[in-house]
């Protein structure tokens, strides 16, 4: 059964996808003990806080809720060197990174240092979940094609679209990075995901994995 078909048959199994997320630079210790607590109660498949905010969601997530952090944050710009040490100093506390690509070295078209930089962080975490954000928003649709099939050549695990910054994804996003790319790498949408509709949307254009703000107003706006 494909997970379009099942979300279609069960809407409530949404959170199986969803990565609730808050990675608001001025975010406070009380919205991260909200963000951990909705998602213990919804059973989202995730939180993604920034990393000074890792060890206070893993003290507060239940078992079941896996957790993320963000690295090269949110531009990629950083040196491969910084991004490998900051991976490392999370990576006793998290099950997932969603690393930024390095977006200067894709516009200069180094796409070497690009594949490079990527692949090595996840040699840095080889056993975590590592999802590359390519922001797509602000990509053209051969960049978008590009991006996609470096982030897949450097092992990573996921393409993840944005980081929100510029602009909503769109489904056609979605589905240039799933004509690209191999199904044995997941796609996480991410970028103005606020209802039950925009998801399936999303899901029905090839994303495997959900990243909102606006978990539970999505679960809340199930159809009845």
């Amino acid at each position: 059964m494909s997970l379009l078909t099942e979300l279609s048959e069960s809407p409530a199994q949404i959170v199986s996808i969803l990565d609730q997320t808050n990675v608001d630079p001025v975010s406070s210790r009380e919205n991260i003990s909200r963000l951990c607590s909705s998602a213990n109660s919804y059973g989202f498949f995730s939180v993604v806080v920034v990393p000074y905010h890792v060890n206070l969601a893993r003290e507060l997530l239940d078992d079941q809720v896996r957790l993320g952090t963000v690295i090269g944050f949110p531009y990629g710009v950083q040196t491969t060197r910084a991004k490998v040490v900051e991976t490392q100093a999370v990576l006793d506390a998290v099950d997932e990174i969603d690393m930024v690509m390095n977006r200067t070295a894709f516009r200069n078209g180094d796409h070497e240092y690009v594949v490079d930089d990527i692949r090595r962080v996840k040699e840095a975490a080889p056993e975590t979940v590592v999802k590359c954000i390519i922001e797509s928003p602000a990509l053209g649709d051969d960049e978008i094609a590009t991006a996609a099939r470096l982030v897949e050549e450097a092992g990573a695990d996921f393409v993840k679209t944005a980081v929100g910054y510029d602009g909503p994804t769109s489904p056609r996003e979605i589905r240039l990075i799933r004509e690209a790319v191999g199904e044995g790498i997941g796609i996480k949408a991410s970028g103005g995901i606020a209802t039950f509709e925009e998801a399936l949307e999303m899901v029905d254009a090839g994303a495997t994995r959900i990243g909102t703000s606006s978990g539970i107003e999505i679960v809340e706006s199930i159809p009845e």
